[in-house]
């Protein structure tokens, strides 16, 4: 089929507070609560790509029982995705984030979930191989099988692993798992500097050496990059009144991922992916990207931003 994204998540609960100030060792301040929003990066991602066109499902583990699965439930499929995949255990912990503003600037603090292994029995294996495009986290996907066949078996398929990469590289599995199997990254220009300080080299170059398809690169206010074997596209960015940054980059991934299933080129997918992050930007919450193309389209031309902007390097 390979007619659809499979987001393999570690869904959570992302808990907003307003705090006084960023704090060093030792420090202490008051924060106050401000709203309580379905989140992850990972789910961000499949809100997007849902509303701007590709079908997409996620494949997770939660809590039985519990209220915060139920909200996690509920939004997905407000969402249009695909929960039929998604398994329960009593013993489960769910994610949660918490996310610290401070101005216009924020700390996010992610509390990973706890939960068993999938068991890769025929269903699932066929949920992996049929995928168009396969997205989560190394650490996501370290503690989500207990080997990596599964994923390796259903690229063989022709599926494609895509990465978000804002990690901290301090395991040795998340660089050798994004360099060996990513065949589309998506990362901000700080986490690609890591990237890149922990192989000792310019990762985009090796990930396309190693047969990557794209390697994105957003730099919040000044734009985004797309190397791909072609070369460098460059897409400066919108220039909008930033209410809440939470979720841009994902809403970038979802979109750029939609564009692409649809047929578009790389240039046109960066484009629109650019609009979808600064649509986000300028709404309340991580999933506030989760909107069809008309709606980016509208957008973009109330802001003079035409498709007009992206260029070679």
């Amino acid at each position: 089929m390979h007619d659809y994204l499979l987001a393999i998540a570690g869904s959570d609960i992302d808990y907003f507070y307003q705090t006084q100030a960023f704090l060093g060792p030792g420090d202490a301040c008051i924060a106050t609560p401000l709203q309580t929003r379905v989140g992850g990066c990972v789910l961000n991602v499949s809100a997007v790509a849902s509303a701007s066109g590709l079908k997409t499902a996620v494949l997770d583990y939660l809590k039985e029982n519990d209220e915060s699965t139920d909200l996690l439930i509920n939004t997905l499929k407000e969402k249009n995705i695909d929960v039929s995949h998604v398994k329960y255990g009593a013993e489960v912990v769910n994610g949660s984030c918490l996310i610290m503003q401070c101005g216009n600037e924020k700390c996010i603090y992610v509390i990973d979930p706890q939960r068993p292994f999938f068991t890769v029995d025929e269903k699932t294996q066929k949920l992996l191989d049929e995928a168009q495009y396969i997205y989560s986290l190394a650490r996501i996907l370290k503690t989500s099988f207990s080997d990596l066949k599964p994923l390796k078996k259903a690229r063989g398929k022709g599926a494609k692993l895509i990465f978000d990469g804002g990690c901290q590289y301090q395991e040795e599995y998340e660089k050798d798992m994004i360099m060996n199997l990513a065949d589309g990254l998506f990362l901000n220009e700080t986490a690609y500097e890591r990237l890149c300080q922990v192989t000792g080299c310019q990762a985009k170059e090796e990930l396309l050496k190693r047969g990557c398809e794209f390697v994105c690169i957003t730099s919040g206010a000044r734009g985004a990059s797309c190397y791909t074997q072609k070369g460098e596209l460059f897409q400066p960015a919108m220039k909008v009144e930033v209410v809440d940054s939470t979720g841009a980059g994902d809403s970038f991934a979802g979109c750029f991922l939609s564009c692409l299933h649809q047929g578009m080129d790389h240039g046109k997918a960066l484009y629109y992916a650019s609009v979808a992050g600064a649509y986000c930007c300028s709404r309340q919450g991580g999933m506030a990207g989760s909107v069809d193309l008309k709606t980016l389209e509208n957008f973009a031309r109330e802001n003079d931003y035409e498709n007009n902007n992206c260029s070679d390097r």
